[in-house]
């Protein structure tokens, strides 16, 4: 008997829209392919662009100010996103990994 375990990264639609401010681009054509691609611009000339493929687990993460990469990174067996206190956190493996603050100014933070 063959058992086939879908995985996904779990998220609310709605904590992604007020972090990020707007709307995602579907990477796929189709929002239910789960390829989406999230991007917030403050005030300050920071920008946070966030691609995540749903099904695969996987995102890739950019800080950018004044079109010069602060922080890049891919991260895969991502479980969650979530938003807590205005920050997003993404779990991989089911433990927290990173940490994306939105206010009062754009940061990133790795965690253990």
């Amino acid at each position: 008997m063959l058992v086939i375990k879908m995985s996904f990264i779990k998220y609310n639609e709605n904590d992604l829209l007020e972090l990020f401010q707007s709307e995602p681009v579907c990477i796929f054509g189709n929002i239910d392919a789960g390829g989406l691609i999230y991007t917030y611009k403050d005030n300050r000339n920071f920008k946070v662009i966030l691609s995540l493929d749903v099904y695969k687990q996987s995102i890739s993460l950019s800080i950018i100010y004044n079109d010069l990469i602060v922080f890049t990174g891919d991260f895969a067996n991502v479980t969650s996103i979530r938003k807590t206190e205005g920050n997003m956190l993404v779990q991989v493996d089911t433990q927290d990994r990173l940490q994306v603050r939105f206010s009062p100014q754009v940061g990133v933070r790795l965690l253990s």
